[in-house]
């Protein structure tokens, strides 16, 4: 069986027969050494599509890491809805500066939502992409989940509080930011995105109660899911075992874990709802370590029995291209490919 990156990508992603598990990314993947070798650096490259969808690429292109991915932030949807950003630096992601609403009265999704902030740049890069790479690449778009997407709207730490003292506040701007989420994805969806990728640190149990994401994240991400009709790779961080088998409930074709979060375990856990995503440490091993690390980590997730093997979270800026390299490497190595 010889298929291409994306075809190989959406059987591994589906549980389906594949010639070898792919090494992938669907988190962020903008890199210094990438972006210098491409032409295409940040900050340019979160406004601008051309250069957007050249990063995009980057690391297919230089090492075979079988992705495009776009974009490199978790702030569009906030900046469209009238949050500050900093957009940040060559080695810097934009980050959220000023929480544009104290109050669920306040949010309203404008009806020009598409058109505002950087949401045209993620559309016509995603189109770019497509059109360039639509039948050999899968083409995956990543955006904030919706208790992320609050956070951001009002400060996490405000969110926190919420959910002590103001819980149908928190129900009810859920429901706002996730009509946000559907609006923005099925427009990705027909920009020509294969592969939607929810991220949401908030959700995490390092910050999150299991109870409060069973009881209050799941149903509306499965409503987000449920909505669009597009494959989705829902990607939680930190310590994520206690809601994995909530996860693979929500609808999502796969599940991103970070290397905090046992493979085998996962995958029971699961129970064949989901595939599993991951999970070579991006701090640890990737950012710190060295190739022969990266191969190590990189082959007992193999081993586990990983559906798509991918960086854990998102790439540091300052993660050397040739660990990128190895994960590549490792794949060849472990199924005897030719190099």
């Amino acid at each position: 069986m010889k298929l291409n990156p994306k075809e190989r990508f959406i059987r591994a992603m589906l549980g389906e027969p594949k010639d070898y598990t792919p090494p992938t990314c669907v988190t962020q993947v903008g890199i210094v050494e990438g972006m210098e070798a491409v032409n295409a650096r940040w900050p340019e490259a979160h406004k601008d599509p051309q250069l957007m969808a050249t990063l995009g690429v980057s690391l297919y292109k230089l090492t075979g890491l079988e992705t495009a991915r776009v974009p490199f932030d978790l702030t569009v949807q906030v900046e469209a809805l009238g949050g500050g950003v900093d957009i940040g630096k060559i080695d810097r992601q934009p980050m959220v500066k000023e929480h544009p609403i104290t109050s669920v009265d306040q949010l309203e999704i404008p009806d020009d939502f598409l058109k505002r902030g950087r949401i045209p740049v993620v559309l016509e890069a995603t189109k770019i992409l497509k059109e360039k790479y639509g039948d050999t690449l899968p083409i995956i778009v990543g955006f904030e989940a919706p208790i992320t997407l609050a956070g951001h709207l009002i400060g996490t730490e405000n969110l926190m509080r919420w959910l002590i003292s103001r819980r149908n506040d928190v129900r009810e701007l859920l429901d706002k930011t996730t009509e946000a989420n559907i609006i923005y994805a099925n427009a990705l969806i027909e920009a020509g995105a294969d592969v939607l990728n929810p991220c949401d640190p908030t959700s995490s149990p390092n910050l999150l109660s299991p109870l409060d994401f069973r009881e209050l994240v799941k149903p509306v991400l499965r409503n987000l899911i449920r909505s669009v009709k597009g494959y989705f790779i829902l990607h939680i961080c930190g310590e994520a075992a206690p809601i994995v088998r909530d996860m693979a409930e929500t609808g999502a074709h796969a599940i991103s874990i970070e290397d905090k979060v046992d493979i085998k375990m996962a995958k029971q856990a699961a129970a064949g709802k989901s595939r599993i995503v991951g999970n070579v440490s991006t701090s640890r091993t990737i950012f710190l370590g060295n190739p022969e690390k990266v191969k190590e980590e990189a082959k007992r997730a193999l081993d586990a029995g990983v559906d798509l093997l991918a960086p854990a979270c998102g790439l540091a800026p300052g993660s050397p291209l040739e660990n990128i390299k190895a994960i590549v490497t490792a794949v060849k190595e472990y199924y005897k490919l030719p190099s």
